[in-house]
Parts: C-alpha cells; sequence; structure tokens
C-alpha cells in the first residue's frame, strides 16, 4: 500500500500573489522567539478576512517578525499594536503574552512585494513574496464570534 497517489486531475491550482494594496486581515497566528541574536521578536501570519468584500479571501501573508531592539523597531510594534486596538498604556507580561493577545484581532495592512535570491538545486533563484508592510485600524466591524449554541429540541421539529 502506498502512502500518496498522484492524480493529475485532482492538482490544485489559482495559488497566486496577493497584489500589492490595502487589505481586511486578522493575526491568524503569532509566536514569541529569539532573534539568532538572542533578542526577542513575535513573529505573525495574517489572512486576508473572507467576510469582507476584497480580492485574495482567505490568502495568507506569513512570517511578518517584529522586534523591540531599537526605537524604530519598537515603535514599529507600538503601531501594530494600535492598528489592532490595544488601548494606551495596555500592558504586556512577554513577548508570548502580547503574541497570544494578538491572535484574533482585525486590523488593515498594507501589502508590499519583496525580491529575494533563493538556493535551489545550487542555482539562486529570484522571488517574489508579499509582505505586510504598514498596519492601520480597520474599516470594518470586526469578525462575528459564535454565539452560545442554539438546542433544538423535538417540539421545535415541524414533523
Amino acid at each position: 500500500m502506498s502512502f500518496f497517489k498522484f492524480d493529475e486531475e485532482k492538482v490544485v491550482s489559482g495559488f497566486e500573489l496577493v497584489a500589492e494594496g490595502k487589505y481586511e486581515a486578522i493575526v491568524l497566528n503569532a509566536v514569541a522567539g529569539k532573534t539568532q541574536k538572542g533578542e526577542d521578536k513575535i513573529t505573525l501570519d495574517y489572512e486576508i478576512r473572507s467576510d469582507v468584500p476584497q480580492k485574495h479571501q482567505g490568502a495568507k501573508i506569513m512570517f511578518d517578525t517584529f522586534t523591540f531592539s531599537n526605537e524604530i523597531a519598537a515603535g514599529i510594534v507600538q503601531s501594530l499594536l494600535k492598528a489592532t486596538g490595544f488601548a494606551n498604556g495596555h500592558p504586556f507580561q512577554s513577548p508570548q503574552d502580547m503574541a497570544n493577545q494578538l491572535i484574533g484581532r482585525s486590523l488593515q495592512i498594507t501589502v508590499k512585494h519583496e525580491e529575494y535570491e533563493k538556493l535551489v538545486d545550487g542555482k539562486k533563484e529570484k522571488r517574489t513574496s508579499a509582505k505586510a508592510k504598514y498596519y492601520d485600524k480597520s474599516v470594518v466591524n470586526p469578525p462575528q464570534s459564535p454565539g452560545a449554541p442554539i438546542t433544538v429540541g423535538s417540539d421545535d421539529l415541524p414533523f
């Protein structure tokens, strides 16, 4: 028995680079860690919201890394926190606490393309990725969280 069988008819296509522009997004994942220099960092992944009419719904913008190592880096983090709706003076106990509190927050991100080189089979290849570069407050309502479960009893059924 094989682990996986290739079926050409089931190939998923349509993955495309997210176009540059502004998008309503949600923080899908956030993880604290350390840089190679041992400094604190957080890394965020965003999802372009599917509940808002816009292109690239459901697309992911991955690996947005923030450090706290200097005034400019800390200012960028401050911009992110403002865009995600934290109150002025809100305390965070640790980078992981900040990461945990960011998950699920909505904001507007400005996506820009970034070129880089990747080594593939011993050759450098140019690649382009979509990266979040600027952060603003969302201009739409936050996603609705599901309410309490609805219980339907036999008395509620028409049959």
